[in-house]
């Protein structure tokens, strides 16, 4: 049963007494994926979060932010050889 609050609470909205339903707290828009899906555009985000895995490793501890611009540029670097290298395949 808790589980069956929060997802109304939080996905499609509490009903009140007169059969509505309360405003979520997340809107459908933000977490239905058929409409990406159906466009067949990635329905998760794995790809920025795997970036941004990549670029946590290879940066270093707190640095300038010079060092910062520095790293950036350097995995933009690798990225452009990795899109490169995707293209000939």
């Amino acid at each position: 049963m808790d589980f069956i609050d929060y997802f109304e609470n939080n996905y499609i909205g509490r009903r009140t007494r007169n059969n509505r339903r309360h405003v979520p707290h997340f809107p459908i828009t933000l977490w239905n994926c058929f409409l990406r899906l159906n466009q067949q555009l990635p329905d998760t985000n794995n790809s920025s979060e795997g970036w941004h895995h990549a670029l946590k490793n290879s940066a270093r501890k707190n640095p300038s932010i010079y060092e910062s611009i520095k790293d950036l540029q350097m995995e933009q670097h690798a990225d452009l050889i990795l899109a490169e290298k995707l293209e000939l395949v």
